[in-house]
C-alpha cells in the first residue's frame, strides 16, 4: 500500500517514502486521502486548516500548499495523485493503494462470514484488517480542528466497531478464557462503550467469574450516572438479569452477531420505552415563571408545524440542569413512548461527540449494538427514524454549541427538545429561550428553608441572609452550603458564614456530596479557547466591580475588537455578565464566586512578573482615558504631569467611550478610585499620583470630596514610601487645595507651604508657582490683600517660564476680584481682559466664566448694567457648555443683582432663588453665603426688613464658618445699618 493513514502518515511511492513534515501539508493530503477519488471543497480545506479565522490570502496559500504535495509525491515517483477538480481538489488513488480501503474490505468480508455463522473466517478477516492500525490518528498537532474532528472520529469508531465484532467472533468460537485481560483493557480506555462492557461481562461468566462480571456491570453503571447521568441500556441490563437469574446458560455458544441493516429503520419487535430521566430533588423551589414558561414551550397541544426546541441558559451552578429535570419529570406521562436524556460534556468540559449519544439512545429503544451504523449521518437518520411519529421528550443537557446538538434532533415535531447550555443557542431557528438568572433574596431563603427547616432559618434570619450574599444567589453554592448545614445540625448558621468569609477558601467550604462550585465553573472554564481563558484568569485582577469592554484590550495586550471579540466569548460562556446602562452603554462584571474562581486559576496559570505587566498595562490604559476625558471637558490640560506611560487606545475607541465624558467618569468613578488604590498596592507610585491628580477636577465638579482626599492619601502616603519628592509635592499642594474648598485654611496653608518647598527641591518652577497661587488665595479669603497680591505677582513671574494659560488666566482672575475690592476699577478690568487675552490659548470655558463674572461684578460697580447683563449671559453660555453647577451659581448671582438694580425686583428673587437651590445642592457654603446676602439687600431694598434680617443673620453665620472675613464684615454692615444697631 501506498498511502497509509491508519496511524501517523506514511507514503510510500515506486522510489522510496516521502516525509512530509509540514503540518498544513499534512492535514490537506490527509483530508484528501480521506475522500479518496471525491472531490474536496477548497473551503473546507481552508476550514481544515484555520478553522474559523482563515486569512484573506487563505485560497492562495492553499494552493501552494497543494503544490508542495504534488512536489513531495512526484519525488517518489507518484506522480498526478491530486487533481484540481472544480471547486476543489480530488486524490485519485486505487483501492489497494490506500489501507483505509482495504480495511474497509477486510471489515466487510469479516462481517458477511459471521453473518454466515463462519466466525473462524470472520476473525481473520477482522484480525488482517485491525492489524493495518499502527496506532492512533496522528494528522497535526491541531487534532481538535472542527474540520478533522467527524472524519477523525468516524474511522475511531469503525476500529472500535470491528473490534468488537472481532471479539463476538473470537466468543462465538469459546475463546472467552483468552478474551478477559484484552476486554478489561479496552473496557478502561472505552468506560461508555456498553457493547464492550457486555463482552467483558460475558467472557467473565463463561471463564466461572460470576462475582466479577456483576461488579463490572456495576462498574459501568456508575460510569454511566456520572459521566452521562443514565442508566445503563437494554443490553447491559438484561445480562445482567440473566447472570442473577441463572437463566445465561454457560455452555452455549453466543447468538452470532445481528446483521446490519441495508438502511436505517426501526427494530422489528415489540417497541422498547427509554426512561433516561434523572430523578428530580424534593426540594425544588424558586422557579415558577420559569416552569410555567417551559411547559408552555413543550406543550404537546402546541403549534406542530415544525420543531419545538427550548434552551434554557445561564451561568454554572446556577440551576439548569435541575430545572430541566424537573420539568421533565412533571411532563414524563405526557410522553409514553419514552424520555431521553443526555449530559452533552465529558470530563474537562470536553464535548460528547454526537455520535456516542445517538449510539446511546438508538440502544436505549433496544437496538442491539450490531444494528447501529458506524457513521454519524446513519446514525442520525436512524435515530429519526426510529422516534418519528412516537411522543417522546428529550433533554440535551450542557450543550457546547448548535452544531453538537443538531445531529441530537428527532425530524418529528411530536418529540419536543429541552436543552441547557451555558452559551445562548441562539443558531437553532425557532428556539423558545428562557434564560435561569441568579435567586433572589426571597428565592434563596425558601431554598434554605426547605432544606434546613424554616425555623433553623428564621432563628438566625441576620446570617442566614449573609448567608445569601456570600453565596451570590448562585443556586449550586446555595444548596451546598445548605447541604453541609444539614448534615451537621450543631453548625449555626454564623459558623457556616464565618468559613465562607475567607476568600481564599470559599471554593472550598462550597464543596459536598460530590457537588462544588469550583467543579462547574471548571467546566466552563476549561471549555473555553486558551486566549478566553487568558482573559478570564486576568479579569480578576480588576478590583472594580464592574468594567467596560475596551479594558480586555490591555489585559490581553491586543487590539480593542480582537479583545472584545474574546470578551463576548466570556460573556457567551455565563462567566462574565452584562448589562446595558441607559439602554446603550454596556457594563461587564464576574459574580463573586466566578471572580474567586478566576483568582484561583491567575495565580495557578500566571508569575508574579506577568501579572505586574499586565495590571501596568490596564491602569496606563486608565490614565490615558482619564486626561483625555479632562481635556474634552475643560478643553485644556491640567496643571501638573508625572513621567507615568500613557496607554493610548485608537481613535474610534476614545471617541466611543467619551462621547459624554462627564457621564463617563461619573460610571467609571468608582472603578477609577479602585485604580489609584491598586496602583499604590503594585509600588507603581508614578502612576498611582498621576491618576489621583487627574481625577482632581472632575472630583471638584461633583463635589466628591470624600474621594478627593481618600485617592490623594493614598497616593501620599505611596509616594513617600518611594521616595518620590515630586509625587509628594503634588499630593501635598492637591490636598492644600482641598482643605481651600472646605475652608479649612490653616490646613491648607501647612499642606501648600511644605508642597512649595519640596518641588523647589526638585527644581519645578511650575508646581512651585501653583503652590504659591494657592497661598496667596488663602491669604485673600481670609483679608490679607497686600500679602495676596504680592503672592499673585510672584507666582505670575514664574508662570511666564511655563506654558500653563489656565493657571495665568486664574490669577490675574483673582488680583482682578482685589483691584475690585479696593475700588481700582480700571486695573481690575485690565487685569481681566488680559486673562480673557491669556484664555485665547487654551480656550477653557470654566475659567472664562468665571472672568466673565467677575467682569460683570466690575461693572457693576461702575453702574454700567448693559455691560454687566453682557458679561454675565457671556458667562452663562461658557458655563452650560461645560455642565458646570457652581459656575451657574455665581453667574445667576449676578444676573439677579444686575435685574435688582434695573427694578425687576421679583425676576431678581426667582434667579437668585434658584441659585440658592443649586449652591445648597453643590454644598458649595460661600456661594450659598454670597446668595443669603444679595437675598437680605434685596428685601431690605424691598423694606421687607424680617426677611432682610433673616436672610443676613444665616449669611452671617456661613461667612464666619468658612472664615471669610470680607464677606462676614460686609454682612455685618447691612444687618447694622437694617437694625441700626451695633451686631457683636
Amino acid at each position: 500500500m501506498r498511502f497509509r493513514l491508519l496511524g501517523p502518515l506514511e507514503v510510500a511511492g515506486p522510489d522510496g517514502t516521502v516525509l512530509i513534515t509540514a503540518e498544513r501539508q499534512r492535514i490537506i493530503l490527509a483530508l484528501l486521502l480521506m475522500e479518496a477519488n471525491r472531490v474536496v471543497p477548497t473551503e473546507r480545506l481552508v476550514d481544515a486548516v484555520w478553522g474559523d479565522e482563515p486569512p484573506s490570502t487563505a485560497r492562495g496559500q492553499i494552493q501552494i500548499c497543494v503544490s508542495m504535495v504534488r512536489s513531495n509525491l512526484a519525488k517518489v515517483g507518484l506522480k498526478d495523485v491530486i487533481r484540481t477538480q472544480a471547486p476543489g481538489y480530488v486524490a485519485e488513488v486505487a483501492d489497494d493503494d490506500l489501507d483505509l480501503r482495504v480495511f474497509d474490505r477486510l471489515a466487510l468480508a469479516g462481517r458477511a462470514a459471521a453473518e454466515a455463522g463462519d466466525h473462524a473466517a470472520a476473525t481473520a478477516a477482522f484480525a488482517e484488517a485491525l492489524a493495518l492500525w499502527r496506532g492512533d490518528l496522528h494528522i497535526d498537532s491541531g487534532a481538535d480542528r472542527t474540520t478533522l474532528q467527524g472524519p477523525t472520529a468516524r474511522l475511531n469508531e469503525q476500529r472500535l466497531a470491528v473490534v468488537e465484532q472481532w471479539v463476538d467472533s473470537q466468543l462465538a468460537l469459546g475463546l472467552h478464557q483468552q478474551l478477559v485481560e484484552q476486554l478489561m483493557d479496552l473496557v478502561v480506555q472505552n468506560p461508555l462503550r456498553e457493547h464492550l462492557r457486555a463482552q467483558l461481562m460475558l467472557a467473565l461468566y463463561r471463564s466461572g467469574r460470576q462475582a466479577e462480571a456483576l461488579e463490572a456491570y456495576r462498574n459501568g453503571r456508575q460510569v454511566l450516572i456520572d459521566e452521562l447521568g443514565i442508566e445503563p441500556g437494554e443490553e447491559l441490563r438484561r445480562l445482567e438479569e440473566a447472570i442473577l437469574s441463572g437463566e445465561l446458560d454457560s455452555a452455549a455458544p453466543p447468538a452470532p452477531p445481528a446483521a446490519r441493516p441495508a438502511a436505517p429503520g426501526p427494530v422489528s419487535g415489540p417497541p422498547v420505552v427509554p426512561r433516561l430521566l434523572p430523578g428530580t430533588i424534593a426540594d425544588f423551589t424558586g422557579r415558577d415563571s420559569l416552569v410555567a414558561s417551559l411547559r408552555a414551550g413543550l406543550d404537546t397541544d402546541a403549534d406542530t408545524h415544525g420543531l419545538r426546541i427550548v434552551s434554557i441558559t445561564g451561568k454554572g451552578g446556577v440551576g439548569k440542569t435541575t430545572l430541566a429535570v424537573h420539568v421533565a419529570q412533571l411532563l414524563a406521562k405526557r410522553f409514553p413512548d419514552g424520555q431521553l436524556f443526555a449530559k452533552l460534556r465529558g470530563p474537562a468540559s470536553q464535548p460528547v461527540p454526537p455520535g456516542q449519544i445517538l449510539e446511546r439512545f438508538l440502544r436505549g429503544f433496544g437496538i442491539p449494538g450490531g444494528a447501529i451504523p458506524a457513521g454519524l449521518e446513519e446514525r442520525a437518520e436512524l435515530f429519526r427514524n426510529q422516534v418519528a411519529g412516537r411522543r417522546v421528550l428529550i433533554v440535551l443537557d450542557d450543550a457546547v454549541d448548535e452544531a453538537q446538538v443538531r445531529w441530537l434532533l428527532p425530524g418529528s415535531p411530536s418529540c419536543p427538545v429541552m436543552v441547557t447550555s451555558r452559551s445562548r443557542l441562539t443558531g437553532l431557528e425557532g428556539t423558545h429561550g428562557v434564560q435561569v438568572d441568579v435567586f433572589t433574596t426571597e428565592q434563596a431563603l425558601q431554598m434554605l428553608d426547605r432544606i434546613l427547616g424554616a425555623d433553623r432559618v428564621r432563628a438566625d434570619l441576620p446570617r442566614a441572609l449573609e448567608l445569601v450574599d456570600l453565596c451570590g444567589g448562585l443556586a449550586l453554592a446555595l444548596r451546598v452550603a445548605a447541604a453541609r448545614l444539614a448534615a451537621r445540625p450543631h453548625w449555626t448558621l454564623g459558623h457556616m458564614v464565618a468559613r465562607l468569609h475567607d476568600e481564599r477558601r470559599r471554593l472550598n467550604e462550597l464543596s459536598h456530596g460530590g457537588m462544588g462550585v469550583r467543579s462547574s465553573l471548571a467546566l466552563a472554564y476549561h471549555g473555553l479557547p486558551s486566549e478566553a481563558q487568558r482573559l478570564f484568569r486576568r479579569l480578576s485582577m480588576l478590583e472594580a466591580t464592574e468594567f467596560s469592554s475596551w479594558v480586555a484590550a490591555p489585559l490581553l495586550d491586543l487590539d480593542v475588537s480582537t479583545a472584545e471579540d474574546t470578551l463576548e466569548l466570556l460573556v457567551d460562556a455565563q462567566l462574565v455578565d452584562v448589562e446595558l446602562v441607559d439602554g446603550r452603554h454596556a457594563r461587564y462584571r464576574m459574580h463573586d464566586l466566578v471572580r474567586v474562581y478566576a483568582q484561583e486559576c491567575l495565580s495557578d496559570a500566571e508569575s508574579t512578573p506577568q501579572r505586574s505587566a499586565v495590571l501596568e498595562r490596564v491602569l496606563s490604559t486608565w490614565l490615558y482615558l482619564l486626561e483625555e476625558a479632562h481635556r474634552r471637558v475643560y478643553l485644556g490640560d491640567h496643571a501638573l504631569h508625572g513621567e507615568a506611560v500613557r496607554r493610548p487606545l485608537d481613535a474610534w475607541v476614545v471617541d466611543r467611550e467619551l462621547r459624554d465624558p462627564m457621564g463617563w467618569f461619573d460610571a467609571e468613578r468608582t472603578s477609577l478610585i479602585t485604580a489609584v488604590r491598586q496602583a499604590a498596592a503594585a509600588g507603581l507610585d508614578e502612576l498611582c499620583w498621576c491618576l489621583a491628580l487627574t481625577l482632581v477636577t472632575m472630583f471638584e465638579n461633583y463635589n466628591y470630596f470624600d474621594d478627593w482626599r481618600t485617592t490623594h492619601e493614598i497616593a501620599l502616603e505611596v509616594t513617600r514610601r518611594n521616595g518620590n519628592r515630586r509625587g509628594q509635592a503634588a499630593m501635598l499642594y492637591s490636598l492644600g487645595s482641598l482643605h481651600m474648598f472646605e475652608y479649612r485654611l490653616d490646613e491648607a496653608r501647612s499642606r501648600l507651604e511644605a508642597a512649595c518647598d519640596l518641588f523647589q527641591s526638585v527644581g519645578d518652577r511650575h508646581g512651585q508657582a501653583l503652590a504659591i497661587r494657592n497661598l496667596a488665595l488663602a491669604d485673600q479669603v481670609q483679608g490679607r490683600s497686600e500679602q495676596a497680591m504680592s503672592g499673585y505677582e510672584h507666582a505670575l513671574a514664574m508662570l511666564d517660564e511655563t506654558d500653563d494659560p489656565t493657571t495665568e488666566a486664574h490669577v490675574l482672575n483673582n488680583m482682578a476680584q482685589i483691584h475690585l475690592e479696593q475700588g481700582r476699577m480700571a486695573e481690575a478690568r485690565g487685569s481681566l481682559q488680559r486673562a480673557l487675552v491669556v484664555l485665547e490659548r487654551s480656550g477653557g470655558f470654566r475659567i472664562r466664566a468665571q472672568i466673565l463674572c467677575r467682569l460683570g461684578e466690575a461693572h457693576l460697580e461702575t453702574g454700567d448694567l448693559a455691560a454687566a447683563e453682557e458679561a454675565f449671559g457671556r458667562a452663562m453660555e461658557s458655563i452650560r457648555a461645560v455642565g458646570d453647577p457652581v459656575g451657574e451659581v455665581y453667574a445667576l448671582r449676578g444676573l439677579a443683582v444686575t435685574r435688582q438694580r434695573q427694578g425687576a425686583y421679583e425676576e431678581a428673587a426667582g434667579m437668585l432663588e434658584r441659585a440658592m437651590d443649586i449652591a445648597e445642592r453643590a454644598q458649595e457654603r460661600l456661594a450659598v453665603g454670597r446668595i443669603r446676602l444679595a437675598l437680605g439687600e434685596l428685601a431690605a431694598e424691598r423694606g421687607d426688613s424680617a426677611r432682610a434680617s433673616e436672610h443676613l443673620t444665616r449669611a452671617l453665620r456661613v461667612f464666619e464658618g468658612v472664615n471669610a472675613t470680607k464677606w462676614r464684615d460686609r454682612a455685618r454692615h447691612v444687618l447694622q445699618r437694617l437694625t441700626a444697631e451695633p451686631v457683636a
